[in-house]
C-alpha cells in the first residue's frame, strides 16, 4: 500500500446469496488489490467428514469462526483482506467489526435479473454435481434449493448495518462503466481513511467484466 503507516488494513466483506456473483467479484477485487482472499466455502468444504457426528448448523458456524480467526491474523500483519461469504446474519458482520484496527467495507451482490441469476446458479450446480469431488457439496444446486434456503433465513439477511460503509453491486447489469466504479470506490474509501488507499482503489479500474459477470452498477451507501 502507498502509506502503510497511515492506512489501516481494509476488510472487504462480500455479502449476498449463493450464485449472486460474490465469488467472481471477490476474486477480481483481491487480485486488483493484491491482498489475501478468504473463502468461507473453502473451510466448509473440509467439514464433509464431520457431517456424521455434528449438525450442519454447527459446522457452518465453525467455518465462520475459522474464517474470522484467519482474517484477524491477516489484519494483525497489516494486510487488507477480501472475505467471500454470504454474511447472512448480523452476528457475522459484528465479528468482523470487532477485529481491532480494521476498516470493514461491505460489497453486497444483488442481481436484479432473476432469470440470469437462476441460469448461473443451476449451471454451477450442474457442474458441481458432475464434478465428482467434495467441493461445493453443501451449496444449493437448483433454484428450488436456493428458494428453500432463503425462506429458511426468515428475513435475517436484511439487517441494519449501522455506519459500516457499503457498496451494492448489480451483478447482472450488462453495461460497463469502469470510471464510475473507480470513482465511487475512491469516494467510499477516502471518506473512511483518507487518500492513502487511493492507489490500490485505482487498480480496480481493471475490473471491467468478470467472466460472464459484469459488475458495473455500484450504488454507494455510507
Amino acid at each position: 500500500m502507498a502509506d502503510e503507516q497511515s492506512a489501516p488494513p481494509v476488510v472487504v466483506a462480500m455479502k449476498g446469496h449463493p450464485g449472486s456473483g460474490k465469488s467472481t467479484a471477490a476474486r477480481a477485487i483481491a487480485a486488483a488489490l493484491r491482498c489475501p482472499l478468504l473463502d468461507k466455502d473453502d473451510v466448509r468444504d473440509c467439514t464433509l467428514a464431520l457431517e456424521a457426528v455434528a449438525a450442519s448448523g454447527v459446522l457452518n458456524e465453525l467455518s465462520y469462526a475459522v474464517l474470522w480467526c484467519v482474517a484477524e491474523k491477516q489484519v494483525q500483519l497489516g494486510l487488507s483482506v477480501v472475505i467471500d461469504s454470504p454474511l447472512s446474519r448480523r452476528v457475522h458482520l459484528d465479528a468482523l467489526t470487532r477485529i481491532p484496527g480494521a476498516l470493514v467495507v461491505i460489497v453486497e451482490c444483488h442481481p436484479s435479473d432473476k432469470e440470469e441469476w437462476r441460469r448461473r446458479l443451476e449451471k454451477r450446480g450442474a457442474a458441481d454435481s458432475h464434478g465428482g469431488g467434495s467441493d461445493g457439496w453443501h451449496k444449493p444446486k437448483t433454484w428450488a434449493e436456493l428458494e428453500r434456503l432463503v425462506e429458511g433465513y426468515q428475513g435475517c439477511t436484511d439487517y441494519e448495518i449501522g455506519d459500516v460503509p457499503r457498496i451494492v453491486v448489480d451483478t447482472t447489469d450488462p453495461t460497463v462503466d469502469a470510471e464510475a466504479i473507480a470513482a465511487k470506490l475512491s469516494v467510499l474509501v477516502s471518506r473512511s481513511i483518507g487518500e492513502s488507499f487511493l492507489p490500490e482503489i485505482e487498480a480496480l479500474r481493471s475490473i471491467l467484466c468478470l467472466g460472464n459477470t459484469c459488475i458495473n452498477k455500484w450504488h454507494l451507501l455510507v
